[in-house]
């Protein structure tokens, strides 16, 4: 009796778990849950730990953390200038870069767009800069710009442009400018590319019916393409511009925020506030600041834009 017993006992124990996964809301929760776990510890976890400790005294070298409310905030905007000149370059190498990367990307794209031979070729090589590492990007251009055997001193040299070398990255007037020209040789490929699926998902019998109405290239460009891609250039600076703002690597690769802290941006101040003074509470405090833009550009964007217009053609 207790072996026939047992055998009824895990046969409904099947037939539950066989309804359990038969289940839609079990089965989405089921196939969610690894991925949603996974963003809990990599996402979730860390911004929270980082929104907390941005409230505390935080030493390095200390594993106490004192309490101290919002005086890192405090001290931030109202006492520590650095703080706001970290702002203001950022707005710098953010907007210069977007306007850098659409006013480069835009014109590329179309370019590319129409039939040629070699099309696909050269739709390759011009993709191709997004593939590379950043690290190399940044190296590249930082022996690229040296004032003694930097392609752009010796070559304009040569051809009698220039008398002397310029320190692109030692000048304070100019280093910003170089990062800019660096960051967005990288990254105006993803302007490029969303260009490119853009422009490709409008029905050329457009254009056939304006060339048939007399339309020339400006006409078409001013009264097609651009209105279906205003869309597409809004979502495109609105997310280049929150990545280029939050931007790091290539910064401190080419001039570690100098010289004389003319390209410290908010990410490379937070890093000095962290790993050279060693006051984390501080560099957290920095750090939720970066974190609130992210937040308010989402913000901004669902609620002044509709998302699901990005994908429709006039």
């Amino acid at each position: 009796m207790s072996g026939i017993g047992m055998e009824q006992e895990y046969n409904r124990l099947r037939d539950r778990l066989g309804e359990l996964l038969e289940n839609e809301v079990v089965l989405g929760y089921g196939s969610l849950s690894p991925v949603m776990i996974l963003f809990l510890f990599i996402a979730v976890i860390p911004i929270v730990w980082a929104l907390a400790g941005s409230f505390y005294s935080i030493n390095a070298f200390d594993p106490v953390w004192i309490w101290n409310g919002i005086a890192n905030y405090q001290h931030l905007f109202f006492e520590d200038p650095f703080y706001w000149n970290a702002v203001t370059k950022s707005v710098i190498f953010g907007f210069g870069s977007v306007l850098f990367q659409v006013a480069v990307g835009i014109p590329v794209a179309l370019l590319l767009q129409k039939q040629f031979r070699g099309n696909a070729a050269v739709r390759a090589i011009v993709l191709l800069p997004y593939l590379i590492p950043v690290i190399v990007v940044g190296l590249v251009f930082t022996w690229m710009f040296n004032p003694e055997y930097g392609a752009l001193n010796l070559i304009p040299m040569q051809w009698g442009l220039i008398d002397s070398s310029i320190n692109f990255l030692g000048s304070t007037d100019i280093a910003m400018y170089a990062i800019i020209v660096a960051a967005s040789w990288k990254w105006s490929i993803f302007v490029v590319m969303m260009t490119l699926a853009r422009r490709e998902a409008i029905p050329d019998g457009y254009y056939d019916a304006a060339r048939a109405n007399g339309a020339n290239a400006w006409q078409r460009f001013r009264d097609i393409t651009l209105p279906n891609l205003k869309g597409m250039i809004v979502l495109v600076v609105l997310l280049r511009g929150i990545w280029m703002f939050n931007k790091f690597d290539i910064i401190w690769i080419m001039t570690r925020g100098g010289p004389s802290q003319s390209t410290t941006t908010l990410p490379v101040y937070a890093y000095r506030v962290a790993f050279s003074q060693w006051q984390l509470g501080e560099s957290l405090a920095i750090a939720s600041t970066l974190f609130a833009t992210l937040v308010i550009a989402a913000i901004v964007y669902f609620t002044k834009f509709n998302p699901a217009e990005e994908v429709r053609v006039e």
